[in-house]
């Protein structure tokens, strides 16, 4: 709708000869993943997306990119002053058939968070999370702004993420969500359980993915509601993986990642986390305690750092293939080892 006479579909890449799926395709990877979780597991996965973004002026004037307001968290300043711009995302959406389930206002300055109804084709997801970004970008254009996805844009503010909600459900049973279950003590089923155990055991090399830029770990540490060291918890924002609950129902209803954000492939990201999660059902890993206190084992500080875990991770190894992996592998490398500041990021982001 913002470019009328142009069209937009997304697509798994295969080879023209033999018509095999490409091994570099990360949007087959996710269904690959999808297909053995239902096949083998005998599970369905639904996914929800929350997308954060920033609003700048279109002119920075020489200086460096301006925020279009200075609100704060909790504040209606940008939800006012930019109702149009939010009303035409919105319609605009809606003419491509992406549910939304809310656009509000988020912590830092011009910040807004465009929380995606849940799915349970998560490949629709990961496409619908692609078209919203470019419906937001385009139509930020349109409004004379920029919209910046950048993990962090100022050390001072807050950070943009792409929190991931996941909850799945027992392939011919009546239940929409087996998740949960309130005859266990943490009010999460056991193969619930064991997903979450599968995330964490494999989180610090899963980070790569996630957070795969230099300045997506500008955005992590203690009080920046994205979790810094390894653990779970309920309706706690200050941990990695965050147990959500059913206020009314008061019970269990998917997991959240957020150490997650928008310069990740997100079909790959998807894939991994949810292979994560498998792997921990396919051995029924128990789940570990929740976090109580600040003793947790640290997570990995840089991206190098995870890049490093993943090269020892032999289950990821596998699921992506050696072809992929390397790629990767060497793709993640020298983002790691040729950091900008962020200055220099900020201004690159806004002059693409």
């Amino acid at each position: 709708p913002y470019a009328p006479r142009t069209a937009m579909m997304m697509c798994t890449a295969h080879n023209q000869q033999t018509n095999e799926l490409s091994p570099l395709c990360t949007r087959g990877l996710l269904e690959r993943v999808l297909h053995e979780a239902r096949e083998g597991m005998g599970v369905e996965f639904c996914v929800g997306a929350e997308l954060e973004f920033q609003l700048f002026h279109s002119k920075a004037n020489g200086s460096l990119p301006q925020p279009v307001d200075t609100s704060t968290f909790a504040n209606t300043v940008t939800l006012n002053e930019r109702d149009d711009f939010i009303s035409t995302v919105y319609e605009q959406l809606g003419d491509q058939d992406i549910p939304v389930e809310l656009i509000h206002a988020e912590s830092g300055p011009g910040q807004l968070e465009l929380v995606l109804s849940y799915a349970s084709n998560a490949v629709q997801l990961a496409d619908d999370v692609l078209f919203a970004r470019e419906t937001i970008t385009a139509c930020a254009k349109k409004h004379d702004m920029m919209a910046l996805f950048l993990p962090k844009t100022s050390m001072g503010t807050a950070g943009n993420g792409l929190h991931l909600h996941i909850s799945f459900r027992d392939v011919g049973s009546s239940s929409d969500n087996s998740f949960s279950d309130s005859t266990q003590s943490t009010g999460i089923s056991r193969r619930g359980g064991s997903f979450i155990e599968g995330i964490l055991d494999h989180l610090p090399s899963l980070l790569s993915f996630s957070l795969p830029t230099n300045n997506s770990f500008r955005r992590v540490g203690p009080g920046c509601w994205t979790g810094s060291a390894l653990g779970w918890s309920t309706e706690d924002k200050e941990v990695p993986v965050r147990v959500c609950v059913d206020l009314i129902m008061q019970k269990a209803t998917n997991v959240e990642l957020k150490l997650c954000d928008a310069t990740a492939n997100v079909y790959l990201e998807l894939a991994m986390i949810l292979a994560a999660g498998l792997d921990g059902m396919k051995s029924g890993s128990e789940l570990r305690p929740a976090v109580t206190d600040a003793t947790s084992k640290p997570l990995p500080k840089s991206l190098q750092e995870s890049i490093n875990l993943l090269k020892k991770n032999e289950y990821f190894l596998s699921v992506l293939g050696p072809q992929l992996s390397t790629a990767y592998i060497a793709v993640r490398e020298a983002e790691a080892q040729n950091e900008k500041s962020l200055e220099e990021e900020v201004i690159d982001a806004f002059n693409r």
